[in-house]
């Protein structure tokens, strides 16, 4: 089986457990989950067991113009509406998974969607740094240097496949924000119902 197989679960299981964490903002699990979802598509696809790649490169699509971006939101902003409210973190995902499918399916500019993650871990990286978080924007640059190299195709380590490279740094990435406690001293009130008159 091909090591691509193998750190595509390791990434699938670190969203799994990103995932299963109430602690976390709503925008952070729904970015995990779809990463997830990529992650285990492409242990089917590498594995040969389901070999559907169209499937993979849709939910990895959706993942790289969508989750990513919703995760930087929820780094920059901790207590934003996009970050902790299913309504704003649908929208918000549902219009850059939009973007996502004109740029790659209609308009073939791919260039759009790598544009938007990395930008996206550039932000969190520097967010981190600036808030003394020293640990976690390593890791947050681990995860974009994975990318990068994925991008270069390169062959830093010989055993490994540009692809193991991405999936390996961006398991980093996202446990590093699992485990930082970016959320914990965060207090979100959820909006008041209105009253009715004389209530």
């Amino acid at each position: 089986m091909p090591s691509l197989a193998y750190t595509d679960g390791l990434l699938a299981l670190v969203c799994i457990g990103l995932l299963a964490r109430a602690s976390l903002p709503l925008g952070v699990r729904i970015a995990a989950g779809t990463l997830g979802i990529a992650a285990a598509l492409g242990v089917l696809r590498f594995s040969g067991l389901y070999p559907i790649p169209q499937w993979h490169q849709f939910v990895s699509m959706l993942g790289a113009c969508a989750a990513f971006p919703l995760l930087a939101v929820a780094v920059l902003w901790p207590d934003a509406a996009v970050a902790r409210q299913l309504k704003f973190a649908s929208i918000f995902f549902i219009v850059l998974a939009v973007i996502g499918v004109l740029a790659v399916g209609v308009a073939q500019k791919r260039v759009v969607v790598d544009a938007l993650t990395v930008i996206s871990v550039v932000a969190m990286a520097i967010s981190l740094a600036r808030g003394g978080r020293w640990s976690t924007a390593l890791t947050a640059v681990l995860m974009l240097a994975g990318m990068l190299l994925f991008a270069a195709k390169s062959t830093l380590v010989p055993t490994l496949a540009p692809g193991d490279l991405l999936h390996i740094g961006t398991a980093i990435g996202l446990f590093g924000l699992g485990v930082s406690g970016l959320w914990k001293d965060t207090v979100y009130i959820p909006a008041q119902e209105p009253q009715p008159h004389g209530a």
